[in-house]
């Protein structure tokens, strides 16, 4: 069998497609590319890698820091109106106690005065019995006019006091002068045919406890 080559221009479709294929290397197989690979230990590149967690690790802390600052900021505010709500209210009953304090430290101050100008008024009307005097000229004043017959209560010693020093002023004016052993000294009662005005003692301290809101009795003592 001859091995001589056959002339391109003798040979078949086929032998010229084989042949071609074989020269060139090529007849069907697909090329396939190499991988690229990538440089190991480049410096720059592991920097540039370096950086971008860097700046993630910065970003996402950043962010984690700002919200819970806001968190925290929240709590504290709350925090803060809670503290000025209790110290609010405890400044209210604060000073509502304070206020009741002085209510009560000023009712016991008055009591006591009362207590020290009856004691005194007392005192006064055993040291000095022409106090009568006074007391009888105002319950007469108060009187818009005298109407007879006109009397005017006091006690047995009270009564010469009056007789001794107001005699003629009061026959004046048509008073008598009558004894009252019931009436403390110091104090008397006027009557007229159309009125009456009690000036005794324990009605005279009533008038003033009750106008003080207070409740003490004139207790003879």
């Amino acid at each position: 069998m001859s091995s001589a080559p056959v002339p391109k221009e003798q040979q078949t479709a086929y032998q010229r497609w084989e042949l071609s294929s074989f020269a060139d290397g090529k007849a069907g197989v697909t090329p396939i590319k190499p991988k690229k690979e990538m440089p190991k230990n480049d410096p720059v590149e592991q920097e540039r890698l370096a950086n971008i967690v860097e700046g993630l690790r910065k970003e996402a802390f950043t962010k984690g820091m700002q919200e819970g600052f806001a968190v925290g900021m929240a709590q504290a505010r709350e925090r803060e109106q809670e503290e000025r709500d209790e110290l609010k209210n405890l400044a209210q009953g604060f000073s509502e106690a304070l206020h009741k304090a002085d209510e009560e430290v000023a009712e016991q101050l008055l009591e006591l005065a009362l207590d020290i100008a009856k004691a005194m008024l007392k005192a006064k009307m055993s040291v000095d019995p022409m106090v009568i005097i006074p007391v009888v000229k105002d319950a007469i004043h108060y009187l818009p006019y005298v109407q007879k017959p006109a009397k005017i209560l006091v006690h047995p010693e009270d009564a010469k006091l009056l007789k001794e020093h107001m005699s003629v002023e009061l026959t004046e004016q048509n008073w008598m002068v009558l004894e009252e052993a019931g009436i403390e000294r110091g104090g008397c009662i006027v009557e007229t045919a159309a009125n009456q005005i009690d000036a005794t003692n324990a009605t005279r301290w009533k008038r003033i406890s009750d106008a003080l809101a207070q409740s003490g009795d004139w207790i003879e003592e």
